[in-house]
């Protein structure tokens, strides 16, 4: 009965309508503002879109100033007259080089708006050592070619360190003596042997700068049955240490090496095993093929260093080994 009148008076009133209008209008309100947020969301999609594009722009603009760059400081570089000599900066190190040094390395110019000329070479192994580093370290660079990593590591270990650069190419032992000479630096000595397992001599075959490819004359090496070499060299006699002989003769404790000698790596670890034992240096090792085996020189190196207590990582063609005391 009551319901009755209820329905009665609200038809009476229009009431019926007017809920019915409220509710059509409410759910065309939502509506609309579904369709707005959808709206807003297409519009946030095409914002994030063009932004996107603007920044892919932009660095492509950048990648072509830097490609316009390296090719005219390049040019620069292969047109300098001999003896030549630049101020420029290699790993982060500013120096005075020679336009021998930094033609063998064009392909590493690295444009920046601060500095003219600027090179990083090899910044992978000079970043791991720089962490394990510290003032009056002691490191052997055992390849040490023109001294692209010695260099940067000299300004870490300060002049109470000191870093024993091992290069037996004759050519490039030159030019990384006139860098030290030029540049004043003092902790860094030019040590004009070869590191194998036996002390002794051996044919050295060094690679001509007129071959076709300007980095040839970096890959150097003593000779061994297995190399037939591809470029032009010329071959002569050096003297051959072991690191164990270098270490005790000279009283060294050192705290890192790297090493890098184009497939003699295992040899070289052979030889420096006391070293290895007694004073657990920090080791960065450039694998190569083995000079012997012919194969990968991992293969033979990890079971060596797994023997006295290393654990090592991998990543592209370098090793990094932490001693078992400093894991």
């Amino acid at each position: 009965m009551i319901n009755s009148i209820k329905s009665k008076l609200r038809s009476s009133l229009g009431l019926t309508e007017i809920q019915e209008r409220v509710e059509h209008l409410t759910r065309q309100n939502q509506e609309l503002r579904d369709h707005n947020q959808v709206l807003d969301d297409k519009l946030k999609d095409t914002l994030d879109y063009n932004h996107r594009i603007f920044n892919q722009i932009e660095q492509l603009g950048q990648q072509l100033l830097d490609q316009q760059k390296r090719q005219f400081l390049q040019e620069v570089i292969q047109q300098s007259k001999p003896g030549a000599i630049f101020s420029c900066s290699i790993n982060h190190c500013d120096i005075l080089a020679p336009s021998e040094l930094l033609k063998l390395y064009a392909h590493c110019i690295d444009p920046q708006p601060q500095k003219k000329l600027n090179f990083l070479i090899e910044t992978h192994c000079v970043n791991w050592l720089s962490s394990h580093l510290h003032r009056g370290d002691t490191i052997l660079d055992v390849g040490a070619s023109f001294g692209t990593i010695s260099l940067p590591l000299a300004k870490i270990v300060g002049e109470s360190g000191h870093i024993y650069a091992f290069e037996p190419a004759q050519k490039t032992q030159t030019f990384l003596k006139q860098i030290l000479e030029i540049n004043q630096i003092h902790n860094i000595s030019v040590i004009p042997s070869a590191i194998s397992d036996q002390p002794g001599t051996a044919q050295f075959l060094e690679y001509t700068d007129s071959n076709p490819l300007a980095w040839a004359s970096d890959t150097s090496t003593l000779n061994a049955p297995t190399i037939k070499p591809d470029f032009h060299h010329s071959s002569y006699d050096v003297n051959v240490t072991t690191i164990d002989e270098f270490v005790n003769t000279y009283h060294l404790q050192p705290t890192a090496l790297k090493i890098d000698i184009e497939g003699f790596e295992f040899y070289a670890l052979q030889g420096g095993k006391q070293t290895l034992k007694s004073y657990l240096p920090y080791l960065c090792i450039d694998i190569h093929t083995d000079v012997k085996t012919g194969k990968s020189a991992r293969l033979t190196v990890e079971p060596f260093l797994q023997s006295l207590g290393y654990t090592f990582t991998m990543k592209e063609h370098t090793l990094y080994a932490i001693p078992p005391e400093k894991t």
